[in-house]
């Protein structure tokens, strides 16, 4: 026989061996999807290059083209968007243990099949079994596909259409990895709300489908002959003819050879690493295009607060686009970080449940094993749910124009507003925190890659004057005083309050002082009059700074040698608050705050005139209370 002959049976065999004879080949269609996905992301990098040149604004396409070559721009601007300090390399490190951690929750479900438990009792509790299917397809390690084979397998068994419909909603926006990478790119909070936000999508999907159950969507929803194989390759599945014990996944194989709980478990998390890692490192890709190149007015128009119907455009525009649980967080983070406001909780919810739920590979396995008006209603509560849910929380859970989740808002109900100067931002890194009627009144800086200290500026002196039986204002000034000890390179608790005001609000904090004294906290208050100028000796001996500026006040202006220092201080990764606290809010008012502020990309200018007390954060307390949970394990995680 001839040798090429030979190798080419050979190597058919050894294909055919590798897939599963119960489900066949494994699915191509997920990866075709983010192959295009990827490539339309290149195209526009390519593009952006060869009509602008680099992001970074470092060379225009149109003008150099006669001095460098755009392989060169191209090759340069592939570094920066990899390499840079933002880059995809510098992201994908930072949310690595949230990564992990994910794998190792889904591995523990999967090892000692948790989710196949609950599944076995969605069959036998009725109309509760709703409720059941929506907490299953929460804890469920199984992407929008894989869920979508299990749940059909279940109908094939007998199981009601409403359940199922509840799990194949639910499913596909939450998982344990999802979890994790929420809490660390979004925070607590919103962990907390895209929990419950797809609890509630399931129970929405189910009720619909239950009362639909006499109007055709109870028998004979398949298509004759359609059985879906997918990739649950498990001697527990629910369905007999899809039962197996292949070969194709590790887990499997390892499983087969022992029963030790141990090394199955290291065998589940290992096969997952490459299935769920992709979709981390795609939404890590995306969302560095999204921030680098999409203009500023589209991102805004979306998901800023002026537009009251970006939720329908962002569920409507999602359908087409593959997003994955996996991913959108993090594209999201992206979204949030490129705002010169805060934004919208309502579009960002949209995004976060109606892009994952929607995706094109689940659409295409339902139109292709189910008649068509079983796909018309799965499509219908999807939509549907993912805009009435997304309004809902919009109305009664986000406050408009507050950063929800803050960590400088924690446990704080409002907070003083009337007349202040407004907050523009003129560096990335800077994030409003508030901003009533898009105007910005706090905001914070953050640059952990360069290991700058964390700053916080806030136009409103009134916030920190000292209100007896105030609990709000004195939580509001011990976070600042945790979040800039938080990104401190070490664990120094003194503060130098540096009153530079003419309005005398050292001694306003001197009053917190007993306050700060039970975390830690020492504060030591000077002014112009004792202490004339900054210095770095001066400065040495603190972890935190905490600036009263005031023009009109005696000395009230910074020396070029002053702010020489406080950069210093702040590249140290030492913690800053910022305050203008003059008499007004004119441009000489504001001119010793500005000049600080200025170096960190944060400019006070004009006046705003707010409500006495502006609204904080939301009064749910079971959400609160999922949130301060969430945020003990994100503590923990840090630590670890």
């Amino acid at each position: 026989m001839d040798r090429r002959m030979y190798l080419k049976i050979k190597s058919e065999k050894s294909k055919s061996s590798d897939n599963c004879e119960v489900h066949g080949p494994t699915p191509r269609s997920v990866n075709k999807a983010l192959v295009t996905l990827l490539s339309a992301a290149i195209l526009l990098i390519i593009w952006h290059v060869w009509e602008f040149g680099p992001a970074n604004g470092s060379a225009n396409g149109a003008a150099t083209s006669g001095q460098k070559m755009f392989p060169l721009l191209l090759g340069h601007e592939v570094w920066d968007i990899i390499f840079d300090r933002y880059g995809i390399i510098a992201q994908t490190w930072s949310i690595l243990p949230y990564f992990l951690i994910g794998i190792v929750l889904a591995a523990l479900i999967r090892t000692y099949k948790l989710a196949i438990k609950l599944r076995k009792a969605i069959g036998r509790h009725g109309f509760i079994s709703i409720f059941i299917a929506s907490l299953t397809g929460i804890m469920s390690p199984l992407c929008a596909c894989g869920t979508l084979t299990t749940a059909f397998s279940l109908l094939f068994a007998g199981v009601p259409l409403a359940p199922v419909m509840a799990l194949l909603v639910t499913s596909p926006i939450m998982s344990p990895t999802a979890f994790i990478l929420t809490l660390n790119d979004l925070g607590p909070q919103w962990a907390a709300i895209r929990v419950v936000a797809a609890f509630l999508m399931g129970i929405f999907a189910g009720v619909v489908t239950y009362l639909l159950r006499n109007k055709g969507f109870s028998d004979s929803i398949f298509i004759e002959g359609a059985i879906v194989k997918g990739d649950f390759h498990d001697e527990d599945y629910p369905d007999a003819r899809l039962k197996c014990t292949c070969s194709q996944k590790f887990g499997n194989r390892v499983a087969a050879k022992t029963g030790n709980k141990l090394l199955i478990f290291l065998a589940k998390s290992a096969e997952m690493l490459w299935p769920v890692g992709k979709y981390v490192l795609v939404g890590v890709f995306i969302g560095t295009i999204a921030e680098r190149y999409m203009p500023y007015s589209w991102m805004y128009g979306l998901f800023g607060q002026g537009n009251k119907l970006g939720i329908v455009w962002i569920t409507m525009g999602s359908i087409p686009i593959f997003l994955h649980q996996i991913s959108v967080s993090s594209i999201l983070y992206h979204v949030k970080s490129s705002l010169n406001g805060t934004m919208s909780g309502g579009a960002g919810l949209a995004f976060l449940i109606g892009g994952p739920v929607t995706a094109v590979p689940t659409m295409a396995m339902f139109w292709s094993a189910c008649k068509k008006r079983v796909f018309f209603l799965y499509l219908a509560v999807c939509i549907v749910g993912t805009i009435a849910i997304s309004y809902a929380f919009q109305s009664f859970v986000f406050v408009p124009y507050v950063d929800t989740d803050n960590p400088l808002l924690r446990g704080v109900k409002s907070l003083p507003g009337g007349e202040s100067p407004v907050i523009t931002r003129t560096d990335s890194n800077v994030r409003m925190v508030m901003d009533p009627g898009g105007k910005g009144i706090i905001a914070v800086s953050y640059d952990y890659l360069d290991g700058k200290g964390n700053m916080v500026f806030d136009s409103g002196p009134g916030r920190f004057r000292f209100e007896a039986g105030n609990p709000d204002n004195e939580r509001y000034v011990e976070n600042i005083a945790d979040w800039l000890e938080a990104g401190s390179p070490g664990e120094d608790k003194d503060i130098l309050v540096y009153d530079a005001s003419a309005g005398g609000l050292g001694k306003d904090i001197g009053r917190y002082a007993a306050i700060l004294a039970k975390k830690g906290f020492h504060i030591k208050i000077t002014d112009r009059k004792e202490t004339p100028r900054i210095s770095g000796g001066l400065l040495e001996r603190y972890g935190e700074l905490w600036v009263f500026a005031g023009s009109h006040a005696p000395g009230g202006a910074f020396s070029a040698d002053e702010l020489s220092a406080i950069s210093g201080f702040v590249g140290e990764g030492k913690g800053m608050l910022v305050v203008p606290a003059g008499t007004g809010t004119g441009a000489a008012d504001l001119s010793a705050a500005n000049a600080i502020s200025s170096r960190f990309g944060v400019k006070f200018s004009g006046a705003v005139r707010n409500r006495r007390e502006l609204p904080v954060s939301t009064s749910f307390y079971f959400l609160n209370r999922m949130a301060g949970l969430f945020r003990s394990v994100l503590e923990i995680t840090h630590k670890a």
